[in-house]
């Protein structure tokens, strides 16, 4: 007995043809299921940072141990500039200006390809400026808020007013002495021309000292390429000695990202917004058991195992 053999396609398409009709149908059975209220929104909607789209910056020269930056961020793209040394896979035009040099270097050669997030720093782990009761950059980059950064645009690694806050600077009634801040001082309304030709010079200048900040890529193209090379280009031509043309940058780099002249946060503000410590007593200035300004500017060598409680270096736990 001959029968007729159905194609096999055929048969296929049938079955699932039946399947979709008989899903539809129990479908239209059931009850629409309620969402809880915000629960997709807590879920799903989240700016959240992937770790692709931040990127540190490293200033750093030929010796300098960068190695903690790989112990305690190994996911973190890392860009390390070793100012000294034109063999290093990145390093810049000409060691002038401090960390400035490689921070306008990065600025220049990335501006068409940046991340969400930039984190400029310096290169070694314990520096007597960092934002932490024994000085260590770890902590101050693990509670660094990138969604903060994402939306003030930038935000200085530092929220203690000693040192720069609430008014390092007066450009206009410069000092006469001789000192390195007072040099800055006499130079900086030149400069501050030179850099801002459209700008007025501000009598004041307030911002927290350090260089190190974070910032986000939509602020940084608020200025033009072609503005960055031309601060690059003043570094690389400047008679100023490396500490002061440094230094002007420091105190610049508030008002290059668009900053008022005085960038000084309410500390107990900044240290939730920036750091998530939010419940920590405060004044104004400064909060309790954060920082202290050390008598000298050298991190002891071995430093924390060696040095604390010592010329003025703070004691071990003394925060605890």
């Amino acid at each position: 007995m001959l029968t007729r053999r159905i194609p096999v396609r055929l048969a296929l398409a049938s079955g699932i043809a039946i399947f979709v009709l008989y899903y539809v149908y129990i479908l239209q059975l059931q009850p629409p299921t309620e969402i809880e209220p915000g629960r997709f929104e807590h879920e799903f909607k989240t700016d959240a940072i992937n770790v692709a789209e931040k990127e540190l910056v490293v200033a750093s020269l030929r010796g300098d141990d960068t190695s903690w930056l790989d112990d305690f961020f190994p996911s973190w793209i890392k860009n390390v500039y070793v100012a000294n040394d034109h063999t290093a896979i990145l390093t810049v035009p000409t060691n002038k200006g401090r960390e400035a040099m490689a921070y306008l270097t990065y600025i220049i050669d990335r501006y068409d390809d940046l991340p969400d997030v930039v984190i400029f720093i310096h290169s070694l782990r314990y520096q007597w400026h960092n934002e932490d009761p024994m000085y260590d950059g770890v902590p101050v980059l693990r509670n660094l808020q990138l969604n903060h950064v994402k939306r003030r645009g930038y935000v200085a690694l530092r929220c203690s007013w000693t040192m720069g806050c609430p008014s390092e600077l007066h450009p206009l009634k410069p000092s006469s002495d001789n000192d390195d801040r007072s040099k800055n001082e006499a130079a900086y309304a030149s400069v501050f021309k030179t850099l801002f030709p459209n700008s007025t010079v501000p009598e004041v200048v307030g911002a927290h000292c350090s260089s190190q900040f974070a910032v986000s890529r939509e602020r940084v193209r608020e200025r033009s390429k072609a503005e960055y090379e031309n601060i690059r280009k003043w570094l690389l031509e400047t008679d100023l000695e490396d500490q002061i043309s440094g230094r002007v940058l420091e105190y610049s780099w508030h008002i290059i990202m668009q900053m008022p002249a005085v960038d000084c946060q309410d500390a107990g503000q900044c240290f939730c917004e920036t750091f998530g410590l939010c419940n920590l007593t405060c004044t104004e200035s400064g909060c309790d058991k954060r920082y202290k300004l050390p008598s000298y500017s050298v991190i002891p060598n071995d430093w924390p195992e060696v040095g604390p409680g010592s010329d003025g270096w703070p004691e071990r736990g003394w925060a605890d």
